[in-house]
């Protein structure tokens, strides 16, 4: 007979359960089995995605630390919150489940999205990928506790393992899709068009004798200097280099005037605030004689704990053995971190920065006790940046716009600017004004495949230098050229910032770039030796590399280029940037006019995200054989002959991307240049014969395919930027081609647009006398 029937009470327990304690055990039932294992699979993805993102956050107290306190608060916070959620569950009636399951998938979730979206990758974005990693990281948990159980069968245990082994396999192939391709069907962007030997040795096609060769040899090579490589600071600051270690002293710059918030966080790391700021740089200094041309670097914006100014090495190094005294300036502390933000005014401070450096050096460079006494010629000093740097030094060249009543500067007297390098740079707004130069050499470069800055700035600030009559710089000839490099991308320009140009978790989603960073930088050196070599060095050999990049394809890496150029002394013809320029009056005393089935239209140049660059060319579409002509109501007079080096010169970008099914194909495969003389004689040439127009180059940046759209609300949206190459026709080979022709005087200039449909965009028409 049972308890019951007898009437007999069971004997009491010893303890019972009280209420949170009954509820947490209800909460906790049906966890069991496979669920512990799905439990495991979440902490361990959640610990994953706290560590990539603290790696993306550093502290600046090392990567160990770093990741022992994002695992650490992980697991207190996943332990606590799984158990606060399936508590809170088992108040819903009739509900039961695995109520601690659900509470790890809510707060990984939520974790993961988060950690998304602070990393830019945009809300709906963040949301799918939260979504989708955290399904994965649970069904992956509970498949490997139902493959381990003791009690599953081997029927339920194979299925476990296969189901887990194609769950990793699809996880394997969105990590890194090019473990599942074909051979052959690449996608990177240089699969397009040309081969990769052909894109070296001069991928724009053209004629032999196009161009001028490089004589100079290899720019990138070392020269024959030998150099020293030693650091000024503080003495005081948190990095030996710049503290006890530090060779020379510089006083410190009182920023108080611009920077009104420092946060006490930023105060403690760095130890000092606004009224003492650093002045830190790393220098490598030729041995022998000076006074030695000056060349300064400044990085961009990076996490403040993580130094961007020693990725600059291979530029100080190169350039020093050529015979330049290098410093990279330390300006991390004006830098972004996730603890402090980024100190206001920031852009300014950058070049205020810089500018104070000058001072510096000019003091070490008077007093007899200092290795840099005597060494520095002030006078010809260029400015090189990086990033945000890359805005700073033209922003510093053109210091008046902002620091013209700034008396801790040095006197504008004690030193020249003779030219401004830009890599991948910025180009906001500061104050309302943007900086504009003037008889100053610029340079600027950007990769294709930058994830960072995806847009080609430099190319604005290319519009907005400019040269007195004469062109005449410090030394040698004034003069501005961009390039822009197939596969190349932000990071790898600094050896500190490498192949990623996000942070993580971001930088996990973005594709390895197709120019290898060995091959990067070995760009940067050779034009950067190059720039130096023209602008501070005087020496003229070396603007054959400006002016065409295939001059020197015998030393440049295998991959695509476009590039621009304009000398000091080039006479525009038209600009398209007057303000009432019509295809029919493009500028002032010119007609123009369109054959049938040619639509022209002067408009503002736009950039990969379709906003405008500051800068109106000349749109050409055409459906069938077209022409569109230029005529001078005054004959213009070239000054040239039929043997001299005299070039008719212009700027044209591909928008094919305009054209529905004509992305990536070149949108002018087939133009012709024609000229009237000044008695009307007519020739004509095809473009093909110097240099043929490329196809767009198509950047993917991120692992995402389809979903790459979405990143940060459209940064990615548009593959394809049109950026402007220079053609330089000599004026002579209209002559070769009709000995009528008399180059000494023009009165009119045909584009004759022949074969498929195409769309360009034409500027900085003129004549190049040089």
């Amino acid at each position: 007979m049972s308890d019951r029937e007898t009437g007999i009470s069971p004997p009491r327990r010893a303890y019972s359960l009280l209420p949170g304690e009954w509820r947490i055990s209800r909460g906790l039932a049906g966890d069991q089995g496979p669920w512990r294992g799905a439990i495991l699979g979440l902490w361990v993805a959640g610990g994953a995605a706290a560590g990539t993102g603290m790696l993306g956050a550093p502290t600046g107290f090392g990567t160990p630390v770093d990741l022992v306190s994002a695992v650490s608060a992980h697991t207190a916070a996943f332990a606590f919150l799984s158990l606060l959620i399936a508590w809170a569950l088992t108040f819903v009636p009739r509900l039961s489940g695995p109520f601690a399951t659900i509470g790890g998938l809510l707060y990984t979730g939520t974790l993961v999205f988060f950690l998304l979206l602070f990393s830019d990758m945009g809300v709906a974005l963040s949301l799918l990928l939260a979504c989708a990693y955290t399904l994965a990281a649970a069904a992956t948990g509970w498949l490997l506790g139902a493959a381990l159980a003791r009690e599953t069968s081997m029927r339920r245990r194979t299925g476990s393992i296969l189901a887990l082994a194609l769950l990793c396999g699809a996880g394997a192939g969105i990590a890194d899709p090019s473990i599942f391709r074909m051979n052959g069907l690449r996608h990177a962007s240089m699969d397009d068009a040309d081969s990769a030997a052909d894109a070296g040795g001069g991928s724009a096609g053209g004629a032999v004798g196009a161009f001028r060769p490089l004589t100079t040899g290899d720019p990138s090579l070392p020269g024959s200097y030998a150099y020293d490589a030693f650091t000024y600071g503080s003495g005081t600051d948190r990095r030996p280099a710049f503290g006890k270690e530090a060779r020379l002293i510089s006083a410190p710059a009182d920023a108080s005037a611009y920077l009104k918030s420092w946060p006490l966080l930023r105060n403690w790391y760095w130890g000092f605030g606004p009224k003492e700021l650093p002045l830190n740089g790393t220098v490598w200094m030729p041995r022998g004689d000076g006074a030695f041309p000056l060349v300064l670097i400044v990085h961009g914006n990076h996490a403040m704990e993580d130094y961007s100014d020693g990725g600059y090495a291979y530029l100080g190094e190169q350039l020093a053995s050529r015979g330049f005294i290098v410093v990279s300036a330390d300006e991390n502390f004006l830098n972004y971190s996730v603890w402090s933000g980024i100190p206001d005014q920031d852009m300014k401070l950058r070049a205020w920065v810089l500018l104070r450096h000058i001072g510096q050096l000019r003091d070490f460079n008077e007093d007899q006790a200092s290795p840099l006494y005597g060494k520095v010629d002030l006078q010809k000093i260029s400015l090189v940046g990086h990033s945000r740097g890359g805005q700073a030094v033209a922003m510093a060249a053109d210091r008046d716009a902002w620091f013209a009543d700034d008396a801790s500067l040095p006197p504008a007297k004690d030193y020249r600017i003779v030219s401004v390098a830009a890599i991948a740079p910025t180009d906001t707004v500061v104050d309302g004004k943007q900086a504009r130069l003037s008889g100053i050499s610029y340079l600027t470069l950007q990769g294709a495949s930058d994830a960072d800055i995806n847009d080609f700035f430099g190319d604005r600030q290319y519009s907005r230098t400019t040269f007195p009559a004469g062109g005449i710089g410090q030394a040698g000839s004034a003069f501005k050229a961009s390039l822009y490099i197939e596969g190349a991308n932000h990071g790898q320009f600094n050896e500190s910032w490498g192949r990623r140009d996000s942070s993580l978790p971001a930088g996990l989603f973005l594709r390895k770039p197709a120019l290898p960073e060995e091959a990067q930088r070995q760009i940067a050196k050779g034009y950067l030796t190059a720039f130096m070599e023209a602008t501070l060095g005087g020496d003229d050999a070396y603007e054959p590399l400006f002016e065409d990049y295939r001059s020197a394809s015998a030393y440049l890496p295998a991959t695509r280029y476009v590039s621009r150029y304009e000398s000091g002394s080039f006479v525009a013809l038209t600009r398209f940037d007057d303000e009432n320029a019509v295809p029919e009056t493009p500028g002032a005393g010119i007609a123009g006019t369109s054959s049938a089935g040619v639509t022209a239209e002067v408009a503002e140049a736009l950039d990969r995200q379709r906003h405008g660059k500051g800068t109106h060319g000349l749109s050409l579409q055409w459906a069938t054989d077209g022409k569109y002509t230029m005529t001078w109501a005054n004959v213009l007079a070239t000054g040239a002959s039929a043997n001299d080096e005299a070039a008719l010169s212009f700027a044209m970008a591909d928008l094919s991307r305009d054209l529905a099914g004509q992305e990536g194909a070149s949108g002018a495969s087939d133009i012709r240049i024609g000229l009237t003389d000044a008695n009307g004689t007519y020739a004509e040439l095809s473009l093909a014969d110097y240099a043929s127009p490329q196809p767009l180059f198509r950047a993917s940046i991120t692992r995402l395919g389809p979903l790459e759209p979405l990143v940060d609300e459209g940064k990615y949206l548009e593959p394809y930027e049109p950026v402007f190459q220079t053609y330089r026709l000599p004026l002579g080979a209209w002559t070769e081609e009709n000995p009528s022709f008399t180059p000494d005087g023009i009165s009119g200039i045909s584009f004759v647009l022949d074969g498929e449909p195409g769309k360009v965009m034409l500027d900085d028409i003129g004549i190049d006398p040089a």
